[in-house]
Parts: C-alpha cells; structure tokens; sequence
C-alpha cells in the first residue's frame, strides 16, 4: 500500500523521540496490521503494529483512506495499545 505523509504527519516525526519513526515501519503497520478499526468521526482508518526492533511497542498510524495514494495523518508508538 502506497502512502503519503500529510503535513501534520511529516511535523510530528520530526519531534523529538520520534524522528526514530522508520517509513518502512509505517508501510508494514499499513499492510500488515495487528489490529485496526475506523474512526466515524474523523472518517480515518486506525491500525496497530508491534515493531519487534522497538522493544515490541506498538506502531499506531492513522489514515485517511480516501485518497489515492493513502494519506497517513498521524503515526507516533502508543504507549496505551495492549493487543
């Protein structure tokens, strides 16, 4: 699945602790998720993906799956997630 970072996306994983965030974490979240689900109100996809090289902590990227290509609106590690 092909992705594009919004600029609130591309903002946040240039924060500090964050910049660690790889594209190629974001792109195996989106394919291969551990969980996801829909946000009715925003009209975004919410999926989950535990990164084995991150200490196991799970992945949370939001998109919008409206747009060709998808665009990702957020993605930062969940310290929440207990899937």
């Amino acid at each position: 699945m092909n992705f594009v970072l919004s600029q609130h996306a591309a903002d946040e994983l240039n924060k500090a602790g964050r910049s660690q965030i790889q594209q190629e974490w974001i792109y195996r979240a989106l394919n291969n998720p551990d969980f996801s689900d829909t946000d009715n109100r925003t009209n975004t996809i919410r999926v989950w993906k535990r990164i084995p090289e991150f200490g196991n902590r799970a992945l949370r990227v939001v998109y919008n799956p409206n747009t060709e290509p998808i665009t990702v609106v957020t993605v930062f590690f969940d310290r929440g997630y207990k899937g």
